[in-house]
């Protein structure tokens, strides 16, 4: 079958079937963008549980100190005070000094002096220690502090206001110049044996007197947190685009055998299935469309409608394979001598139709004639070595300013009858002499 589809020559030719290969590529792409959200909602829902994980482990942790701490200032407390062995540098707590019936140092019989420490003063001493070995830092502080060492920084300010507001703890990363921190509060609430002191500030029992504050570095733990956001992330990715790739390809295949499909409908609708040549309708979709693009640009155009002679003798004293053998020779002969342009479809059963483009009357009529020599000079070799000779005939007709498909088919068919009845393997047309 001839390219029908553009040339230079004649008109574009539109498919019978339109391709299905946009609407496969059209849902890929949707379902592509479904994985694609998928893997991202999954692998950033892994990443936001792995990070809140972080966050709840520090959290215990803080807590946990937070606890031990609390539960060391109530025993030194209820103590009174701890008495620890002077060393150099140390001296009295001032702030101990005004309170009546305490012994802010004693002496054993060694002579060795021992300075009472209250809690506050212990607690520091226990931060100092775990500062300095970058475990945990600890600061006890109060909107109302008796030590003016003890102000409360940005941080605890805010989680004491919100202490009052109800909140039982608060935490949060903060960047500090020492690296990153997460800092973790919690409220004092003032117990009867806290009224000693800080029942001179008002206080009351129950109410929220301070926080305390725990500091855990954070710099080795946001390291790990990143790592594991970048291997979920090139795991994420990787997998995308495996599915991705996978599913690229499937559709590909998908879309390769659609359009093989397709193009084996297209055939299946459009072809004579004995010649491989267009099929009565798809010839006749064909000529009208060129009747209209040489009506339009006003080129001219002519057809031929082709009978094998005496076709009926061939089937009845060779039998309708050898038939069959007869038609497709002459199609193929045809089609080898006609422009890549021309459009040639079987038109029955052994009618032939041309349509030639851009062409005259007078070329139409020698393209018919040379198809007639060549179909004459045709041997068909059929079963039992038998030869067969065939000839045909033809009508030729040229489009005029008010022809139709039909008027013009009209015209072609009667030029062929007359070519029949005036003995056959002749070319006639009924146009004005040329």
């Amino acid at each position: 079958m001839k390219n029908q589809k553009i040339d230079s020559h004649g008109a574009p030719s539109t498919p019978l079937v339109k391709s299905n290969s946009r609407f496969v590529k059209k849902y890929v792409a949707i379902i592509s963008l479904i994985v694609t959200l998928l893997i991202t909602i999954i692998f950033w829902g892994f990443s936001y549980r792995h990070s809140s994980m972080v966050r709840e482990h520090l959290t215990h942790e803080a807590q946990a100190f937070f606890n031990e701490i609390v539960q060391t200032r109530q025993w030194i407390i209820r103590q009174d005070g701890v008495y620890v062995k002077k060393k150099p540098g140390m001296r009295i707590d001032p702030y101990l000094t005004g309170i009546p019936g305490l012994k802010t140092s004693i002496t054993d019989e060694e002579g060795e002096t021992y300075l009472l420490h209250n809690h506050a003063a212990i607690t520091k001493m226990i931060s100092a220690m775990a500062t300095e070995e970058r475990l945990f830092g600890i600061n006890i502080t109060s909107l109302d502090p008796l030590n003016p060492l003890n102000e409360p920084d940005a941080f605890e300010h805010a989680a004491l206001i919100d202490f009052e507001k109800g909140e039982k703890e608060v935490h949060r990363f903060v960047e500090t110049p020492n690296g990153l921190l997460f800092r973790y509060m919690a409220p004092l609430p003032a117990r009867k044996e806290c009224l000693k002191c800080h029942g001179v500030q008002g206080y009351e029992l129950g109410d929220i007197r301070g926080g305390i504050t725990i500091s855990i570095p954070a710099d080795q733990v946001a390291d790990e947190v990143n790592k594991t956001r970048i291997i979920l992330l090139a795991s994420g990715l990787f997998l995308l685009g495996l599915l991705l790739s996978v599913i690229i390809y499937l559709a590909r295949r998908l879309v390769s055998v659609i359009d093989e499909d397709e193009r084996k409908l297209v055939k299946l609708a459009t072809s004579d299935p004995l010649t491989g040549l267009f099929n009565r309708r798809e010839g006749n979709r064909r000529f009208k469309e060129l009747i209209s693009h040489s009506s339009r640009a006003k080129l001219p155009l002519s057809i031929i409608i082709i009978d094998i002679d005496l076709f009926k003798q061939v089937n009845d004293n060779f039998g309708h394979q050898s038939g069959d053998e007869a038609i497709r020779t002459v199609a193929t002969t045809m089609q080898a001598a006609l422009r890549d342009y021309d459009v040639l479809s079987r038109y029955g059963g052994e009618e032939f139709l041309v349509v030639l483009p851009t062409t005259e009357l007078a070329k139409a009529l020698e393209t018919a004639e040379r198809l007639r020599r060549v179909i004459e000079a045709v041997v068909i070799r059929i079963r039992n070595h038998q030869k067969i000779g065939l000839t045909i005939s033809a009508g030729v007709a040229s489009l005029r300013e008010d022809d139709t498909l039909d008027s013009l088919l009209y015209r072609a068919d009667n030029a062929l009858y007359i070519a029949k009845e005036e003995g056959r393997n002749q070319v006639q047309h009924l146009e004005k002499k040329l």
